[in-house]
């Protein structure tokens, strides 16, 4: 990592920190965008001499990616369930003498709201990354989500927001003080090379100059890949066969969405590719992103499409359209609308030259404004401020 990652918090007075140390806490058993924002963190705190130890569960592809890079993980063997993890990670505060913890998930969050009055862990952050109320269809289990949240905010911990809905949430919804929040909106390093584009039209079996969407990420119910094979159906059924799309991720959703690809007469044209980690590679080889989700904050995947200048067609949520402007650096439609995503896809392939416009301007905006050395200041801006209130 260079200089330029870092930014402004290598020029700043970092001595609390590094006489007190940091304790990451992530307890997903999958991957996802929150193990971006943990990888760079911890990145940052190992250039700037940071003590730091990222506590994960053992065999998560977390411990694998931190492990890969040679970054200080700390697996558990343990079920992220077990009450024992509260003493694990109390081990880990007292061993390497941790003063801040950052908990960045449900399960973390809840054992860390435990850990920092039972360790006594002067600093204490919580980094939210989406909406509880809105990711969870049950509502015993978005209770039981949001009672994470709720244990912190009484366990004195702070809120760092990776998107504006995000920090409505805590403040609207679970009252949560607006002081007590930070906004810091995700960002991405920089690519240090243009990636090579993916064959993936031949992996797919489609023709060289099918044009094709991409849909990357988890296979899930609110990532909205059903109202996309609904609005390809829709636009079959008017004769046009033209958008391909490529399905890159796994998840609870692959069997239904497989079912609907086949009732619908889709088959040869919807391509199913599992867990991918060539995500620069795929985008660098798709006509479009495409992103019909019924809930996000800001999703890395937008960030990584614009970094490449790939445009961006997404459901108009709050944390993304401010963040992007509608035909100028993205195409939104109103998420869950079908009709109005054939619409768009239709327009979109119809002009190339619109296509180019949005995902230059996109370029450009994310190289102003969704670095990863923003990011990073702000989280180490809200570890200090946490730790001059607590001492």
């Amino acid at each position: 990592m260079d200089r330029a990652f870092i930014g402004e918090a290598a020029d700043r007075d970092l001595d609390t920190l590094k006489d007190s140390g940091v304790l990451l806490v992530c307890l997903a058993i999958r991957h996802g965008g929150v193990d971006v924002r943990i990888i760079q963190t911890a990145r940052a705190l190992a250039q700037l001499g940071i003590p730091y130890r990222v506590a994960v569960i053992e065999g998560a592809p977390l411990h694998a990616s931190l492990r890969d890079l040679g970054l200080a993980v700390a697996p558990i063997g343990r079920r992220r369930s077990d009450p024992r993890i509260v003493f694990d990670l109390m081990r880990l505060a007292r061993e390497f003498g941790l003063s801040v913890i950052d908990a960045h998930n449900t399960q973390s969050q809840f054992w860390s709201g435990l850990v920092a009055v039972a360790a006594r862990i002067p600093a204490r952050i919580a980094t939210v990354h989406s909406v509880y109320r809105e990711e969870y269809a049950s509502a015993i289990r978005c209770r039981m989500h949001e009672s994470a949240l709720r244990l912190c905010a009484r366990s004195g911990f702070r809120f760092v927001c990776v998107s504006s809905n995000v920090q409505r949430y805590l403040i609207e919804v679970l009252g949560i003080p607006q002081e007590n929040t930070v906004l810091s909106r995700n960002g991405l390093e920089r690519l240090e090379a243009l990636p090579v584009p993916a064959d993936l039209r031949a992996e797919a079996g489609w023709a060289p100059d099918a044009f094709l969407i991409a849909m990357i990420g988890r296979l899930y119910p609110r990532k909205g890949h059903r109202f996309l094979l609904e609005a390809l159906r829709e636009l079959a059924a008017n004769g046009d066969t033209r958008p391909h799309l490529f399905i890159a991720g796994t998840g609870g959703e692959e069997g239904p969405l497989r079912d609907m690809v086949a009732r619908y007469n889709l088959t040869d044209r919807v391509h199913f590719a599992g867990f991918r980690q060539d995500v620069t590679s795929i985008l660098a080889a798709a006509d479009l992103l495409c992103l019909p989700s019924t809930s996000e904050g800001l999703p890395y995947v937008v960030l990584e499409a614009a970094r490449q200048g790939v445009p961006v067609l997404a459901s108009r949520l709050e944390g993304t359209d401010d963040t992007f402007v509608d035909g100028e650096t993205i195409l939104f439609t109103p998420a869950r609308d079908v009709e109005a995503l054939g619409h768009a896809l239709a327009r979109a392939i119809d002009d190339p030259a619109m296509l180019r416009r949005i995902g230059s301007a996109a370029h450009a905006m994310f190289e102003e404004k969704l670095g990863a050395k923003r990011a990073i200041d702000e989280t180490l801006a809200a570890y200090e401020t946490a730790l001059v209130e607590r001492t």
